[in-house]
């Protein structure tokens, strides 16, 4: 049953969403070597001082990404479960068995 292998995995620590592969030659792939090479190209402009002022504005938004990432897949989890809710507890006479 599928239920169950999910439960399984997501308990045994198999199933972990931000754990996932980039995938080669994806748009997010794009993206991120993009933004390396423009970071590699900022950072051999910039003196001492300001390449740690350039590194701690990249980890406050490192940081507020993860946030407002951990936010958006909360939200769609809790969504996606009141939609299963809603499916399950409505009594709606154009919904009948299709079977027996």
């Amino acid at each position: 049953m599928q239920k169950e292998k999910v439960l399984s995995d997501l308990y045994n620590g198999r199933l972990n969403p931000i754990t996932q592969k980039v995938i080669h030659g994806s748009e997010y792939k794009k993206a991120m070597c993009s933004l390396s090479h423009l970071e590699e190209q900022l950072n051999s402009q910039l003196d001492e001082k300001q390449k740690q002022l350039f590194k701690e504005f990249v980890s406050a938004q490192i940081q507020l990404t993860s946030i407002g990432s951990e936010e958006r897949f909360t939200y769609g989890f809790r969504l996606g479960a009141k939609l299963i809710i809603e499916i399950f507890s409505q009594d709606d006479e154009q919904l009948k068995p299709i079977t027996g």
